[in-house]
């Protein structure tokens, strides 16, 4: 009798075992069907790789007072060129120039702007533009000894004040500049001018005139010294950008410039907005879309 007790309670354990496995599986199968079929009802987006927006390097700078109205027009120009051509976005506040430019070079999908379209960065990068032009001027005190003096001599003689990794630094190196003193930013150059630690500045046009009436700058009597070169600005991408995106960047820019709103953007943040000054046609001309820096004799 008591044997089949026993032989009860190990039948009684095995058909709890058995039992227990069958719904184990039941709920196992219920369970990945239900993943499945809610795999199926979600969004076409999340089964396939979303793409990262791009990254817009700020040209305005973080401190406002360093900041120019040009930089603010630039940064304003990015986002709707950015948002009519359906392209997401993020923007990096600003850093210091040669910090952008190499982080653009080896991407992905960084911009930066407005950049000068050289040849050594032609394929390194891809352009959307021209978005501005500037003469590539040099400057020094109107007392200067370097006043009258050609450009050969102020090459081979003068401390050349210049923004570090810019294009500007470049190209005087290779044209045998002997003594190119590179600072972080523009906005140094005048200080250091001031605290003769050099003897001409390299700049823009519109850095120079805002600079010449910054309250934050020394008062220094500015005067040109010569013209050396012209160059147009331009946004660039990385290179692994897809070429439909900067075909519809290029769209959307030559759609802003027929439509009016390039000038009425530059007219809203106090720039030269005249349709007959030679700027603006040089901008708007279709035979300069890709058009980088020329040489002035």
């Amino acid at each position: 009798m008591l044997v089949g007790r026993k032989k009860l309670r190990v039948l009684g354990l095995k058909t709890g075992l058995n039992t227990g496995i069958v719904l184990i599986c039941l709920f196992v199968f219920a369970r990945q069907g239900y993943a499945q079929q809610q795999f199926a009802t979600l969004p076409d987006a999340t089964l396939t790789e979303q793409v990262p927006p791009y990254i817009l390097h700020q040209s305005f700078p973080r401190d406002m007072e360093e900041g120019r109205p040009e930089q603010l027009f630039f940064d304003a120009m990015a986002r709707n060129l950015f948002e009519d051509a359906g392209l997401s976005f993020v923007e990096q506040p600003q850093q210091p120039w040669k910090r952008a430019y190499q982080e653009t070079i080896y991407g992905p999908r960084h911009v930066i702007y407005p950049t000068t379209r050289t040849e050594d960065r032609e394929d390194k990068l891809k352009w959307v533009g021209p978005i501005s032009r500037t003469f590539w001027n040099l400057y020094s005190r109107k007392n200067s000894v370097w006043a009258g003096r050609s450009l050969a001599e102020i090459f081979k003689s003068a401390r050349i004040g210049v923004a570090m990794g810019s294009a500007r630094e470049h190209y005087l190196r290779k044209r045998g500049a002997q003594n190119v003193v590179a600072f972080a930013r523009d906005e140094q150059l005048f200080a250091m001018l001031n605290a003769d630690r050099v003897d001409v500045l390299a700049m823009g046009v519109p850095s120079i005139d805002f600079l010449t009436h910054s309250s934050e700058q020394p008062e220094i009597d500015i005067g040109r010294l010569t013209s050396y070169r012209v160059c147009y600005l331009y946004f660039a991408l990385s290179k692994d950008s897809p070429d439909t995106d900067i075909t519809d960047l290029q769209n959307s820019l030559e759609q802003f410039y027929r439509d009016g709103r390039f000038l009425a953007m530059r007219r809203k943040f106090d720039l030269n907005a005249d349709p007959e000054s030679n700027f603006i046609k040089a901008i708007t001309n279709p035979e300069n879309r890709n058009v980088g820096c020329k040489d002035i004799d």
